[in-house]
């Protein structure tokens, strides 16, 4: 009796832990690629199951849809408004006529499918998912049909629904964790290992699990950079700041960038030893305007390993290694909280300045005056001609607009006025000696 009830008992720990779904479709989708109508197809299936699972799981789902309908609206809509400053600039209301910007914004929506998957991120709620079968219609080609098996992480949705039902919203929606480790005086090989992606899955899985029971309460996920985000931020990473187009995935989420220089210093094959050491960076960014939250060096560590077959080797090296950033990832976890974001970044220049006195007193006036937006900038160079800040701020573009406008007053103390202009390109503001 006591082992049956014991299987009882897991056996309902991992059902109540799962939740598992077959769901079979028939819908007409225009002309789609297979590919596509996969994605679209895979997106109601998962929309199909939350409606069935929400009960169980003590939610409305009418509740969570209009919610997730709302803020997808106000996300697509000031896409629209990103993607017409950014072709026409920040005073297109005035160069384009209602036509032309109503024009402008239905060009945009085709996009609107594509852009509310990647928003609703439903794909992320599943431990796993299987298409038993998929085929258009042998009358219809618009229409797909198909059978799809989910297995759903119950805790990933519950979380979800509570946040759109309830309405919170963290500062961060995500934080991305990217790893990469440099060989020295080694190949991967040499632990029998293809490549550092082959080593750095079981090291990223324990990382992620680290940052899951240590989440900060800023923070609504923690997630790791796959193949697709790594070659964004390697993009991202050769990019000027102020030429920035951010993907929707990365609007208000965060990257955690740990870089180890691992080097194999000692080898004895005799004695079956052999030493590595280790040392690094992390960094905290900013994606939507490159600023650096936090730094951490890692210091130089080493350990000399004996007597291990390659499997135990690679396993100790490993937890080694995952410990050398942990320190960081506590620092990290504070900035974090006492963070709320930015998501603009401008080049301010400045011209007719006597001396870079002139220009701190500037930066510090734009400070006080912008401290609702959460206004901050850094000097990017000076000359004697001209000064260029790039400033970080909360809001939008016509908020920074306003806060230079509102500063003309300087005058009052000084002998100059300030001008403020707008090339099309950036914002300038002039010291115009009276």
């Amino acid at each position: 009796m006591k082992y049956f009830l014991l299987f009882f008992f897991c056996l309902s720990s991992t059902a109540w832990g799962q939740l598992i779904d077959s769901v079979d479709l028939s819908e007409k989708l225009g002309p789609l690629s297979e590919e596509l109508a996969k994605r679209e197809i895979l997106q109601k299936a998962i929309l199909k199951s939350i409606e069935k699972f929400s009960p169980e799981l003590g939610y409305k789902f009418e509740d969570f849809n209009e919610k997730v309908q709302a803020s997808f609206k106000v996300s697509f809509q000031s896409y629209k408004e990103k993607m017409i400053v950014e072709k026409f600039g920040a005073n297109y209301k005035t160069s384009l006529s209602e036509s032309d910007i109503k024009s402008f914004f239905e060009s945009l929506e085709p996009e609107r499918g594509a852009s509310f998957i990647r928003f609703t991120h439903y794909q992320d709620l599943l431990r796993s998912h299987s298409f038993a079968s998929f085929k258009q219609d042998d009358k219809d080609a618009s229409v797909w049909n198909a059978k799809i098996q989910l297995d759903f992480d119950r805790i990933k949705l519950d979380k979800v629904l509570r946040k759109f039902i309830s309405g919170e919203i963290k500062p961060f929606a995500k934080l991305i964790l990217i790893s990469e480790i440099d060989p020295y005086q080694f190949l991967w090989t040499d632990l029998g290992v293809d490549n550092e992606k082959s080593f750095l899955i079981p090291l990223n899985t324990s990382w992620l699990k680290w940052f899951n029971d240590n989440l900060p309460n800023s923070v609504e996920e923690v997630t790791i950079c796959d193949s697709a985000c790594m070659n964004y931020f390697s993009k991202w990473t050769d990019t000027q700041s102020d030429q920035l187009s951010v993907p929707e995935e990365y609007n208000h989420a965060v990257f955690l960038k740990v870089n180890l220089q691992l080097k194999r210093s000692a080898v004895v094959e005799n004695l079956q030893e052999v030493k590595f050491e280790w040392e690094g960076r992390a960094l905290l960014l900013d994606p939507s305007t490159k600023r650096v939250f936090g730094s951490f060096t890692l210091p130089l560590e080493s350990r000399t390993f004996r007597l291990l077959e390659q499997k135990a080797l690679n396993s100790a090296l490993a937890s080694s290694l995952y410990r050398a950033p942990l320190t960081a990832f506590m620092q990290f976890n504070r900035k974090l909280e006492e963070k709320v974001g930015f998501n603009r970044v401008s080049k301010l220049v400045i011209k007719g300045h006597r001396n870079l006195g002139d220009v701190l007193l500037l930066t510090e006036m734009l400070k006080t005056r912008g401290s609702s937006l959460g206004f901050e900038a850094v000097l990017d160079n000076f000359t004697r001609d001209e000064a260029n800040l790039v400033c970080f701020y909360r809001g939008e573009e016509k908020s920074f607009t306003d806060l230079l406008s509102s500063i003309k007053e300087l005058k009052s103390s000084h002998g100059y006025t300030l001008v403020n202009e707008f090339t099309g390109v950036h914002h300038v503001i002039k010291f115009v000696t009276e």
